[in-house]
C-alpha cells in the first residue's frame, strides 16, 4: 500500500507500538495450535446468545474476532428476534456509531450512516456485492449480519471506508425443522412467517416465507409484502458441496409520499402528517440467484467458486416538497410538486472463484485467501416531475396546508423527464493472509481492481490497488490489543453534471483498539478511529438526476461496545460512540469548509437487556427493556443550519417459551419520542410513534 496513505494517520501507530513491544517482553511467549478452516454452520437454537465468537465477514475466513485486528460486529439470530426486527435499518439500533438513513418516502432501505460516512448503495449479501440501493429486504430469510467497520476494500472491492454490512442469510441445516410465527401489532398490522428444513441424505432443502400488511401512521400509506426464499443444498461426498439459494419478494406501497419539507415548524406536525395522497403508490419487485460449489481438495485447502445474480424493478408515483433543502420557507407555506419514476431498475451479477487454506512454515501459521471476482451492474431510471401542476395544465399553489384536502392525481401520467441509465464493470484480484506466531497475529491483504463505469454515452476506465495491515496480540486468551490501516476505492456511478464520468471515492482508516471478554459468555471493545474520504458524490442542483464530485470529509471518534451473558439469566447488548470531528475539510466552495457531515449524531448510544425470571411455572418468561438516544444532527448534504433534533426512545419487551411455543409482546417507542430522519440529507421523515406487536410462534 502507498506509504502517504499509512503516513496520513501514523499518530496513531507508534503509541500502539509502543504498548505491543512492551507487553511482549513483560509475558511468556506460547506457541498456539495451527489454524485449521472448519465448516461454520449456525443452527436455529432457543438459546439466547447475543454474541458471536467467529465471523466471517471481515477476512471470508473462520478466524476467531479475538484475534482479528478489526471492529466486527454481530447481530446473530437471537437478537434478531428478540428486539423485532423486520427491515435492515432497524439494526442501528443495536450496534456502535451506526444511525439508519431511512430510504424516500420513508421505505426500508439497506444502508447506514457508519463512522460519520454513508454507505450508501453499496451493500452485501453472503459475501457478494449487491448493487440494490432501494430494495427492500424482508428479514425472515436473515440469519445474521455482520458489520464490518473502516475499509473492507480488499476483500469485498468497491466499498466505503466507514464500513461493510454483510448480510448471511438462511441456508439448509442438516436436520429437519418447521418454525411458524403470526404476528399482530398498531397500525393494523398483520404478519405471517415459515420457516422449513428438510434433510434427506445427500441432499437438504430450505423454504422461508412470510406475508405481511399494514396500515400506517402516516396518512392514505397502506403496505403490502411478500417474500418466498428457496435454498438447497447438495453433499454427494465430504468434500464437495452445491448450493442454492434464490429470494423472490414484492413490495406494494399506497399513498407514498417522499417525505416532509425541511422548514420551521414541520416538527410540530402531527405524526401522521405527509406529502403522500391516496392514488400515489410504489412498487418494488426483487429476485436473487445464488449459487456455490465448494471443493475440499485435502484437510488444509479448499476451492470455491461463486456466482451471485440480483435484479430490482420499481416504479413510483407520488408528491414530494418543491425542494430538497433548507431555505427557510415556513411550512405552512410550503409548496410541493408531482413526481415519479415509471423506470427505476437495477442488476448485478457477482461471480467470485476463490482458493484458501492453512500453511505451517516453522512456529508461523498462514490462514491464506486468493481470489478472482468479475461484477457487473446496471442501473436505468427515469425521473419526472411536474412543479404544482397535472398533466392537464392544472396549476395549484401546492402549499403544505392542503395535504389533507388532498391533490388531483395526474391524468395523463407524468411527464419532463427522460430515461437515462449508467454501468460499472469490475475485475480483481485478491490476496489475504491472516499470519499467527506466537501470541502475534498480523493481517496483511492487497487488491487490485480494473473498473469500466458508464454513465449516457460516456465511459471511462480506472484501476487501483487497495492494502490493509492490521497488528494483533494476545496479552491473554482473553484479551487482545490492535492496530490496523485500510484503503477503499469505489467507482462513482451516475450521470455527470455536464457530461462525462464521475471520478471514483478514495478513503483511508486508521484504527487502534482492544477487546476482552469477562467471564465466559460476555464480550467488550472499545476502538479510536480516523478516516479520510474523498471525491464524494452528490447530487447536482440543475438536475435530480445527474451527479458531481467534491473534495473531502474526515471523522474521528470512538465506540466501546458490551455484549453476551452477564448471568446465566441476563444477557446484554450496549454500544456508546462519540464522534469527535466530522466534517467537510476540502471543497471548491470554501464555505462549506468546515460543515458538519449530514446525519451524522456527535453522540450515540443504545442499550438492551432481557432478564429470564425465575419462576416456579412451566417454561420461561422474560423480561426485556432498552433504550436508543441520538444527539441532534445536521439535516441536509449542504449543511444549511437546519437540525433534526436529538431523541431518546425507550422499548421494552415480555417473552414466555414452553416447550415449542413462545409468545412475545414487543413495546416501541414507549417514550413516544418524536424521531425524525432524512432521506439521503433531503426530505424530513417522521418515524413511528408508540406501536406494539404480539408475536405467537411454533418451533418442531
Amino acid at each position: 500500500m502507498p506509504l502517504n496513505s499509512i503516513d496520513r494517520i501514523g499518530h496513531c501507530r507508534p503509541m500502539l507500538l509502543c504498548a505491543i513491544f512492551a507487553a511482549q517482553n513483560a509475558l511468556a511467549q506460547a506457541t498456539p495450535k495451527p489454524q485449521e478452516l472448519t465448516k461454520v454452520e449456525v443452527r436455529d437454537s432457543s438459546v439466547r446468545q447475543y454474541t458471536s465468537r467467529v465471523a466471517t465477514s471481515g477476512t471470508r475466513l473462520a478466524i476467531p474476532l479475538k484475534e482479528t485486528p478489526l471492529t466486527i460486529q454481530v447481530i446473530d439470530q437471537a437478537l434478531i428476534r428478540d428486539k423485532g426486527i423486520t427491515t435492515p435499518r432497524e439494526l442501528a439500533d443495536v450496534v456502535a456509531g451506526v444511525q439508519q438513513v431511512v430510504g424516500y418516502g420513508n421505505t426500508a432501505s439497506q444502508w447506514f450512516v457508519i463512522r460519520g460516512f454513508s454507505s450508501d448503495g453499496v451493500n452485501y449479501r453472503d459475501g457478494f456485492r449487491s448493487a440494490d440501493k432501494y430494495t427492500p429486504r424482508d428479514f425472515a430469510n436473515v440469519e445474521r449480519v455482520e458489520f464490518v467497520k473502516g475499509p473492507a476494500s480488499v476483500l469485498y472491492g468497491q466499498s466505503q471506508p466507514a464500513g461493510a454490512v454483510n448480510t448471511i442469510t438462511k441456508s439448509p441445516l442438516a436436520y429437519n425443522m418447521t418454525a411458524a410465527d403470526v404476528r399482530g401489532g398498531s397500525f393494523g398490522t398483520l404478519r405471517s412467517t415459515i420457516d422449513v428444513n428438510r434433510a434427506l441424505g445427500a441432499f437438504a432443502f430450505r423454504v422461508n416465507a412470510a406475508a405481511d400488511r399494514a396500515d400506517s401512521f402516516s396518512d392514505f400509506e397502506r403496505s403490502r409484502n411478500y417474500l418466498l426464499a428457496p435454498s438447497l443444498r447438495f453433499t454427494p461426498t465430504d468434500r464437495i458441496g452445491l448450493l442454492y439459494a434464490g429470494e423472490f419478494q414484492r413490495t406494494e406501497l399506497d399513498g407514498f409520499g417522499n417525505g416532509l419539507p425541511m422548514a420551521p415548524g414541520v416538527f410540530d406536525l402531527r405524526a401522521g402528517a405527509t406529502t403522500g395522497q391516496p392514488w400515489a403508490r410504489l412498487r418494488n419487485s426483487n429476485a436473487s440467484h445464488r449459487f456455490e460449489a465448494t471443493f475440499r481438495v485435502n484437510d488444509r485447502w479448499s476451492l470455491r467458486q461463486g456466482i451471485y445474480d440480483g435484479s430490482t424493478r420499481r416504479s413510483y408515483a407520488g408528491v414530494s416538497p418543491a425542494f430538497n433543502q433548507f431555505d427557510g420557507t415556513p411550512v405552512a407555506d410550503y409548496p410541493v410538486q408531482y413526481n415519479g419514476g415509471p423506470k427505476d431498475d437495477q442488476r448485478n451479477t457477482v461471480f467470485q472463484s476463490e482458493v484458501y487454506g492453512t500453511l505451517a512454515t516453522g512456529g508461523v501459521t498462514h490462514t491464506l485467501l486468493g481470489g478472482f471476482e468479475a461484477f457487473r451492474s446496471a442501473f436505468t431510471f427515469a425521473f419526472y416531475d411536474q412543479f404544482g401542476c397535472d398533466t392537464a395544465g392544472n396549476c395549484f399553489g401546492g402549499y403544505m396546508s392542503r395535504f389533507a384536502t388532498g391533490l388531483p392525481a395526474p391524468s395523463g401520467g407524468f411527464t419532463g423527464g427522460a430515461l437515462d441509465s449508467s454501468a460499472a464493470r469490475t475485475r480483481a484480484v485478491y490476496l489475504h493472509d491472516q499470519i499467527a506466531w506466537r501470541q502475534w497475529r498480523v493481517m496483511l491483504g492487497v487488491r487490485h481492481d480494473r473498473a469500466e463505469t458508464t454513465a449516457g454515452t460516456e465511459t471511462e476506465s480506472r484501476s487501483a490497488t487497495t492494502g490493509r495491515i492490521g497488528v494483533l496480540f494476545l496479552f491473554s486468551p482473553r484479551t487482545s490489543v490492535y492496530g490496523s490501516v485500510g484503503q477503499s476505492f469505489i467507482p462513482n456511478v451516475g450521470a455527470r453534471s455536464g457530461g462525462g464520468v464521475l471520478k471514483p471515492e478514495m478513503g483511508v482508516q486508521g484504527e487502534v483498539g482492544v477487546m476482552h471478554q469477562w467471564g465466559k459468555g460476555l464480550e467488550s471493545s472499545l476502538a479510536l478511529f480516523d478516516i479520510t474520504k474523498s471525491n464524494i458524490r452528490y447530487r447536482a442542483t440543475s438536475s435530480p438526476s445527474t451527479y458531481l464530485t467534491f473534495g473531502e470529509q474526515q471523522s474521528r471518534g470512538v465506540e466501546a461496545s458490551v455484549s453476551g451473558q452477564v448471568t446465566s439469566r441476563f444477557r446484554i447488548v450496549a454500544n456508546v460512540a462519540h464522534l469527535a470531528y466530522a466534517k467537510t475539510t476540502k471543497d471548491r466552495d470554501s464555505t462549506n469548509v468546515g460543515k458538519a457531515l449530514f446525519g451524522v449524531a456527535r453522540n450515540t448510544g443504545n442499550l438492551w437487556g432481557l432478564h429470564d425470571l425465575p419462576l416456579q411455572i412451566p417454561g420461561m418468561l422474560s423480561i426485556g427493556a432498552g433504550v436508543v438516544v441520538v444527539s441532534a444532527r445536521t439535516a441536509d448534504a449542504a449543511a444549511s443550519g437546519f437540525l433534526l433534533p436529538a431523541y431518546t426512545r425507550i422499548d421494552a419487551g415480555a417473552f414466555y417459551r414452553v416447550r415449542q411455543f413462545d409468545v412475545a409482546l414487543n413495546l416501541k417507542n414507549l417514550s413516544d419520542a418524536r424521531v425524525f430522519d432524512t432521506a439521503e440529507g433531503y426530505f424530513v421523515q417522521r418515524q413511528a410513534p408508540r406501536n406494539l406487536t404480539l408475536t405467537a410462534g411454533v418451533r418442531f
